[in-house]
């Protein structure tokens, strides 16, 4: 899984970051087309304490306000809840993404 905006840290420096305030957070974009509509997660971002995630999720944003209407029934709809969820942050997989890396980390016998 690749995780954008983390360079080269080490999970020492990732776990330092996450107890200062950082997460790990994903966006949500939708493409419709007439009767079919995908609604998507984007691919995971590193988020630093003090760092806005707007910044990351304006692409997705954008490509839902475009795209993301033109379905029926749920393009409507799957076009709000995910601009309303970009707009509030993402959403935060920190958790997720910590029991991967634990999980990697565990020897196998």
């Amino acid at each position: 899984m690749a995780i954008r905006n983390i360079g080269r840290m080490t999970v020492g420096e990732m776990r330092d970051e996450i107890k200062s305030g950082a997460r790990f957070v994903a966006f949500e974009y939708v493409i419709s087309m007439l009767v079919i509509t995908w609604r998507r997660p984007s691919p995971v971002f590193f988020v630093r304490p003090g760092q806005s995630p707007a910044r990351f999720h304006w692409p997705y944003t954008l490509l839902t306000l475009i795209l993301g209407w033109w379905g029926f029934p749920w393009g409507p709809a799957f076009t709000v809840g995910a601009v309303r969820d970009n707009l509030r942050g993402g959403q935060d997989v920190t958790a997720k993404i910590i029991d991967i890396i634990v999980a990697s980390g565990k020897k196998k016998p």
